[in-house]
């Protein structure tokens, strides 16, 4: 579920829908996520365009359902991290 303030930032990071539906779908391998407290989930994953792009989401009350509030390529030291997890 997107937010309209993620789509605004994911745009505003040069993100694209495709490129979000592509790293939160993307195979093992390509794949890695991290728990940030209880509520904010970061996926990474590598989009077809060949970027890794971290999903940035928040979870809706105590469910196990997330929006996405936001988007951004990787880029330097997370992209170092995000190596380190699936290579």
């Amino acid at each position: 579920m997107w937010t309209d303030a993620g789509k605004a930032r994911a745009d505003a990071h040069g993100v694209g829908l495709t490129e979000v539906v592509d790293a939160l779908h993307a195979p093992k391998g390509l794949y890695f996520e991290r728990l940030v407290g209880d509520l904010l989930l970061i996926v990474m994953g590598m989009a077809e365009t060949g970027r890794v792009v971290a999903v940035i989401c928040d979870r809706i009350g105590g469910t196990q359902i997330y929006k996405i509030i936001s988007a951004l390529p990787l880029i330097a030291t997370d992209l170092d991290q995000w190596r380190e997890h699936v290579i």
